[in-house]
Parts: structure tokens; C-alpha cells; sequence
């Protein structure tokens, strides 16, 4: 059981590394929108505090 829970946590870190990617693009638009950036941020580091606590905590 706990390896299903490992690759939930995984797809999960895999989801916060494809909106690091938008972010990252967003930043590199000629007129980037620095207010979509910072909520996709915010949802980043939600992403990232759930896979740790899921993956790390037994």
C-alpha cells in the first residue's frame, strides 16, 4: 500500500514540476503576468508541502 501512495506523491511532485515550467515560461513572455505567476506559485507550494508530507512522513 505504501508504494501506491509513493507514486500518488510522485505524480504529484511530476504535476508541481510542469507548473514550475509555466512559470518559468510566463517569466520569459515579452509582458510577463506577474499576478498569474505568483498564484501559480502559490499553487506550487502547495503542491510541493503535499507530495513532502505524503512521500517523507511515514
Amino acid at each position: 500500500m505504501a508504494d501506491l501512495f509513493e507514486r500518488k506523491s510522485l505524480k504529484l511532485l511530476a504535476q508541481a514540476g510542469q507548473t514550475l515550467n509555466q512559470i518559468v515560461g510566463e517569466g520569459l513572455c515579452d509582458e510577463p503576468q506577474k499576478d498569474l505567476m505568483r498564484r501559480m506559485l502559490m499553487e506550487l507550494r502547495e503542491m510541493l508541502g503535499e507530495f513532502e508530507k505524503a512521500y517523507f512522513e511515514d
